[in-house]
């Protein structure tokens, strides 16, 4: 645990400012009991954003607990991939598959004022997040929590940050993550691309023009034959993060 968590803990515990924590020269024992009791939580391998029940995505406040991922801040260069290709203006509407807390079909309505969202999620934990996030940033009317992808409507963009470490390299993950985060928002299956094969089948079935993906060190190449890539979304340290697709048009070649 860093200082800097410490701080943010220390805050949260007893109700704070990081100033007026850092003013202070000492705590009653009511106030070190509970300052205590959420750095055992920490020290203990528990996600700090699980235990402050909030997580920062695009600059917002994301409600987060256990049974929903964390947003990850290298996830936001999905949002950055849309923003090159769809115009701020247009009208549209897009599916977010796994939506978890919300995060990217959020943040897209946020950016997008003409856009709707179906934020597929089939986690009823992770659904009752999203719904939090959605009420919170007064976004009801321009999104749909689904729990099946059978009645969702054509769409222009299908955007998803899909469970993708193969299987046998799940207990190998840092402890904050294997032991707290849910498996099934990690867990892609024996070679990590269960959840693509799905996405791909669902854009091909939905007529998606744009498919916006988070990978790992995956080739999907032989996923997409109706999609080729278009962009390489990278991260803060220029490494790949995902990609973007477009349908590929009739008689284009491979």
């Amino acid at each position: 645990m860093t200082g800097q968590e410490a701080l943010w803990l220390k805050a949260f515990a007893l109700g704070l400012t990081h100033s007026q924590v850092l003013a202070r020269r000492s705590f009653s024992v009511e106030e070190a009991a509970k300052i205590e009791a959420v750095i055992t939580r920490r020290e203990k391998g528990e996600p700090l954003q699980y235990i402050m029940g909030e997580a920062d995505f695009w600059g917002r406040d994301f409600r987060v607990g256990q049974g929903v991922l964390i947003p990850r801040h290298d996830t936001e260069t999905l949002i950055e991939a849309v923003i090159r290709h769809i115009p701020r203006d247009e009208e549209f509407t897009f599916i977010d598959w796994g939506t978890g807390s919300g995060c990217i079909a959020i943040t897209l309505l946020m950016e997008y004022p003409n856009a709707s969202a179906y934020m597929l999620e089939n986690s009823p934990q992770a659904m009752r997040y999203a719904q939090f996030n959605l009420e919170r940033y007064g976004l009801t009317s321009r999104a749909k929590l689904v729990a099946s992808a059978e009645t969702l409507p054509p769409c222009k963009l299908l955007i998803s940050n899909p469970p993708y470490i193969p299987s046998a390299e799940i207990d190998g993950l840092i402890k904050d993550v294997r032991d707290y985060e849910p498996h099934t928002a990690l867990d892609g299956g024996q070679d990590g691309l269960d959840c693509y094969r799905e996405i791909f089948t669902l854009a091909e079935r939905l007529c998606c023009e744009l498919v916006v993906l988070e990978t790992g060190e995956h080739s999907l190449k032989a996923l997409c034959d109706n999609f080729r890539v278009i962009d390489e979304v990278l991260d803060g340290g220029n490494f790949p993060r995902g990609l973007t697709f477009r349908r590929r048009m009739i008689h284009e070649d491979a």
